[in-house]
């Protein structure tokens, strides 16, 4: 299937897309040190897919001030950016991870948004108390200065070997080099400062605040994922607009580790 490529200009930076499929359009927003590309295998019948590379990642904007990558001024521009494709009408939100943090919270910020359907994967709503915000800010700042000190190179490394990704060495070794690869590609700079200001530390708690969201919810983790899983079962799925689904066989990325099942649930889920 063709894919187009875009560059669209937003407050002065520009935001790369990747965009295919026709119909109903659905936003993919990718994790930490991912880039539009982790979505290239889904296809959704009826779905104009639109992926974008968040700010500091991917073919996007990488500024080197900390204001950009702060939640109002991404959430605005996202916004925006939406506003693009959609001309007011209803659309879908797809987040995986820090994507997901995105989604979640952009849905908060614009309740008269006309988002459809909100499909989370791997989402923490954040971290309840000051305290654990206060040491999560500080080791997210470590690693940032890690990341600026020895470079994309370790940090691929390193990202790697965190529990959260145990499950991914048993991927192929060609799809493991090519997650590497992506990881490794990154700006020091831009995750740094990603990490500075949209890290899980510097978001407000919200996981009271999900019945609010008007969209039908699908929040998928994988069996293999235990801190997700107990996010799901705990603070997702007792709000009657969620539905969770425990994916088998899968950890953290769970579009990536089981892409045939990911795709199938999808389908089943979307009208």
């Amino acid at each position: 299937m063709k894919i187009d490529k875009k560059i669209i200009t937003i407050d002065g930076f520009d935001y790369a897309v990747r965009i295919w499929g026709t119909g109903e359009v659905l936003f993919a927003l990718h994790g930490f040190s991912e880039s539009s590309n982790t979505w290239r295998n889904l296809h959704l019948a009826g779905y104009k897919i639109v992926a974008i590379d968040l700010l500091g990642h991917g073919s996007s904007a990488k500024p080197k001030e900390l204001a950009p990558y702060k939640l109002d001024s991404i959430l605005k521009n996202l916004h925006l950016l939406f506003a693009q494709f959609t001309d007011g009408n209803a659309f879908s939100l797809l987040g995986y991870s820090m994507g997901g943090r995105l989604a979640l919270r952009y849905c908060l910020a614009y309740p008269s948004a006309p988002v459809k359907y909100l499909i989370l994967e791997s989402t923490g709503p954040g971290l309840l108390s000051s305290e654990d915000r206060k040491k999560r800010r500080l080791a997210d700042e470590e690693l940032g200065q890690k990341i600026l000190l020895n470079g994309s190179a370790w940090f691929a490394d390193f990202w790697a070997n965190i529990s959260l990704f145990e499950s991914q060495k048993k991927l192929s070794v060609k799809i493991q080099q090519e997650i590497w690869e992506s990881r490794a590609s990154n700006s020091p700079l831009a995750l740094a400062q990603t990490l500075n200001g949209t890290g899980q530390g510097q978001l407000p708690y919200v996981g009271d605040k999900i019945s609010l969201i008007k969209s039908n919810i699908l929040y998928l983790s994988g069996d293999l994922d235990e801190k997700y899983s107990k996010i799901a079962k705990e603070i997702f799925a007792p709000n009657p607009n969620v539905t969770w689904i425990s994916v088998a066989s899968s950890g953290h990325n769970i579009h990536l580790e089981n892409p045939v099942t990911y795709q199938k649930i999808l389908e089943e889920f979307l009208p």
